[in-house]
C-alpha cells in the first residue's frame, strides 16, 4: 500500500490563502469597533471643553469611515466563507457519495449519512463561522474594560462568566428532552415511510386506523418533548437577557459614581459601557450558537474519520484475472449476539470453480455472500483474490472484477441499459452481451424503446421474473472474474432457470469464480455443478469437495462423498 496525502488535507491546504485573508479582515472588522468607544470618549470629553466645530466634524468622519469600513470587510468575509462552503460542497459531495454508496456494511459503526455531515459542515461555514471568529476578540474588548479602569473590568467579567455558565446549564437541560424529541421524531417518520412502502398491505387489511393511531403516539411524543425544550430555552433567554440589562446598569451606575468622585470622565464612562456591550454580544451569539459549532465539528470529524482511508492506494498486479479466490480464517458474528455465522473458514476456489452455499433460512448465506464481496467487514480474516483483500480493490477495478446479485435487488429509475451497465458508461456491444447471456434479450426489445426504455424502481410492466433476469444481466455485465449470486432462481421459472444455468456454465469456461446461495430444498440441481459445498446451520460449517480449513492447511482434500467440519460457536 503507498500512502498519499488525505484529500481534506489537501483542501485544506489549498484554502490556506483564502482563510488567511479572513483570518485579516475579522482582525480588522473587530478592531475597527473600537472606533465608536473612542469616538465618544473623544466628544464628550474633548469637544465640550474646545467647542470647536471642526473637531467634531473631523471624528465624526473618521467614526462613520471606521464604520463603512468594517461593514464592508465583514460583508466581503461573509461571501468568501460562503463561497469557501460551497467550494467544499463541490470539491466533496460527489467523492462522498461515491464512497458512501460502495461503502461496506458497518451495522456497528453507527454513523450518520456522511452527506448531511458535508451539509452540516457546509452550512455552519456559510452562515455561523462568522460568530466563532468574532468570539475571540471579546476578551480584547473586556480587556479594554479593565484599561478604563478595574472595577469596571471585574463587573464586565463576572458578567460574562456568569453569560457562559447559564449558556452551558441550558445545553446541559435540554439535551435529554432534545433527543427524546428527535428519538420520538424518528419513529413517527419511519412509520410513515412504511406505510408509505406498503400501501397495498395496509388498505387491504385496513390497518389505516391503527397506523394514525400509532402514528399519533409518537408524533404527540415529540410534541411534548419538543414544548417541553422550548420552555427551557425561552426561560434561559430571560435569564440571559434580563442579565444584558442588569449588566448594563451597573456598569452604567459603577462608571456614574466613578464619575461623582472625580476618578473617571462622562467619556471614559460611556466608552467602557460600549465595549463592554461589544464583548457580551460576541459571547450572546456564541451562546446562542453553540449547538451548531458542536454538530459542524462532529460532522467534521466524522468525514475525518470516514475519509481516512481514502490515503491509501492498494497495486494490484497484472495476474489478478489468474489469481484464486481464497478465504482466509474468515470470521463474523453480528454486533450484540454471541453465535458467528462463520469462524475461522478458510477455502480456496480457482478460476473456473464453483461453490454453493446452502442452509435453511436465516443460516447467514446473504451474511456470508455480502462477507464474501467486500460490503460487510469481517470480524477476523480476509477474503482476496490472490494477495488483495476484495474489500480494498479500488473502485475501478472492483467494479470490473466482481459481480454481485444480492437477495433482494432493486432496478433503478433510468433505462435498461443503464440498469445492466450499473449507471456507467458501459458499451452497447457488452450489454447486448450481459442481456443474452442473461436470457432477456427479447424480451427487451419487446419494450416500447427498447434498451432505451425507462422504467421505475418498481419496473411496472415487467414481471418479477423478467425484473429478477435483468438484474442478473447487471451482476454479470462484462464477464466479472468473481461472482456472487444470492438465490439467483427467486422468482425465475423454469426457462429462465436453465438460461441461468448455461450462463454460469459459459462464464465459469472463461475464468470466473461462482458462489450461488440458495437453500437446502432448492439445492439439487446446484449440488451436481459445484466444485466444493459449504452447509450452513446449527454449530457448523460443512464443507463437502477440495476443502482447506483453519487448521487444516497443507493437509490432502477429502475424497469424494467425504466431508469436513468447521465449528462456529465459542
Amino acid at each position: 500500500m503507498k500512502r498519499r496525502p488525505s484529500e481534506i488535507r489537501r483542501a485544506w491546504r489549498r484554502s490556506r490563502g483564502g482563510l488567511v485573508v479572513v483570518v485579516i479582515f475579522t482582525a480588522f472588522v473587530n478592531v475597527l469597533q473600537f472606533a465608536y468607544p473612542l469616538y465618544l470618549l473623544q466628544v464628550l470629553d474633548r469637544v465640550p471643553e474646545s467647542r470647536s466645530v471642526g473637531t467634531l466634524v473631523m471624528l465624526t468622519i473618521a467614526a462613520v469611515l471606521a464604520v463603512i469600513t468594517a461593514v464592508t470587510l465583514d460583508a466581503i468575509r461573509g461571501r468568501m466563507l460562503a463561497k469557501w462552503a460551497g467550494w467544499i460542497e463541490a470539491q466533496f459531495g460527489p467523492r462522498i457519495l461515491s464512497s458512501q454508496l460502495g461503502a461496506r456494511l458497518d451495522h456497528e459503526s453507527g454513523a450518520a449519512n456522511a452527506m448531511g455531515d458535508l451539509t452540516t459542515l457546509s452550512g455552519f461555514l456559510g452562515r455561523s463561522a462568522t460568530i466563532w471568529l468574532d468570539v475571540v476578540w471579546a476578551p480584547v474588548f473586556l480587556l479594554g474594560v479593565w484599561l478604563v479602569h478595574p472595577l469596571l473590568g471585574a463587573a464586565a467579567t463576572a458578567a460574562a462568566v456568569l453569560l457562559l455558565f447559564l449558556g452551558w446549564l441550558q445545553e446541559l437541560t435540554t439535551r435529554d428532552s432534545r433527543k427524546a424529541a428527535r428519538d420520538a421524531g424518528n419513529t413517527a417518520g419511519g412509520l410513515l415511510d412504511a406505510a408509505a412502502r406498503n400501501t397495498e398491505a395496509v388498505g387491504a387489511h385496513a390497518m389505516t386506523a391503527s397506523l394514525a393511531g400509532r402514528w399519533w403516539h409518537s408524533a404527540s411524543q415529540r410534541l411534548d418533548e419538543r414544548e417541553r425544550t422550548g420552555r427551557r430555552r425561552a426561560a434561559f433567554a430571560s435569564l440571559i437577557r434580563g442579565l444584558g440589562l442588569c449588566a448594563k446598569i451597573g456598569m452604567l451606575a459603577t462608571g456614574i459614581w466613578l464619575y461623582l468622585n472625580g476618578v473617571l470622565t462622562l467619556g471614559a464612562v460611556f466608552a467602557a459601557r460600549v465595549m463592554m456591550g461589544f464583548g457580551h454580544r460576541l459571547l450572546e451569539r456564541a451562546v446562542r450558537n453553540w449547538r451548531s459549532y458542536r454538530d459542524a465539528m462532529l460532522a467534521y470529524r466524522r468525514l475525518c474519520s470516514g475519509m481516512a482511508e481514502e490515503g491509501t492506494t492498494t497495486s494490484v498486479g497484472s495476474n489478478i484475472e489468474a489469481a484464486p479466490l481464497s478465504l482466509d480464517r474468515l470470521s463474523y458474528r453480528h454486533p450484540g449476539q454471541r453465535r458467528h455465522i462463520v469462524r475461522d473458514l478458510s477455502l480456496d476456489l480457482d478460476p473456473g470453480q464453483m461453490a454453493l452455499v446452502v442452509g435453511p433460512a436465516g443460516s447467514g448465506k446473504t451474511t456470508l455472500s455480502r462477507l464474501l464481496v467486500g460490503v460487510l467487514p469481517a470480524r477476523h480474516g480476509q477474503v482476496r483474490l490472490g494477495d488483495v483483500e476484495i474489500a480494498r480493490l479500488p473502485a475501478e477495478i472492483r467494479s470490473r472484477l466482481v459481480g454481485y446479485l444480492p437477495q433482494h435487488p432493486h432496478l433503478f429509475p433510468c433505462s435498461v441499459r443503464e440498469n445492466i451497465a450499473r449507471m456507467g458508461d458501459g458499451s452497447f456491444d457488452e450489454v447486448l452481451a450481459a442481456a443474452t447471456l442473461a436470457g432477456i434479450h427479447d424480451v427487451i426489445t419487446r419494450l416500447p424503446r427498447g434498451y432505451d426504455t425507462e422504467i421505475s424502481e418498481q419496473a411496472v410492466g415487467l414481471s418479477g421474473s423478467e425484473r429478477r433476469r435483468i438484474e442478473i444481466a447487471r451482476a454479470i455485465f462484462g464477464r466479472p472474474r468473481f461472482l456472487v449470486m444470492d438465490e439467483p432462481t427467486a422468482f425465475l421459472d423454469r426457462a429462465a432457470r436453465l438460461a441461468l444455468e448455461k450462463a454460469i456454465a459459459d462464464l465459469r469456461t472463461t475464468g470466473t469464480t461462482v458462489v450461488v446461495t440458495t437453500q437446502a430444498s432448492q439445492a439439487s440441481r446446484w449440488r451436481r455443478k459445484a466444485d466444493k459445498v459449504l452447509t450452513l446451520g446449527g454449530a457448523t460449517v460443512v464443507i463437502s469437495g477440495g476443502l482447506e480449513t483453519g487448521g487444516a492447511r497443507g493437509k490432502p482434500a477429502p475424497g469424494p462423498g467425504q466431508t469436513r467440519r468447521l465449528r462456529t460457536v465459542k
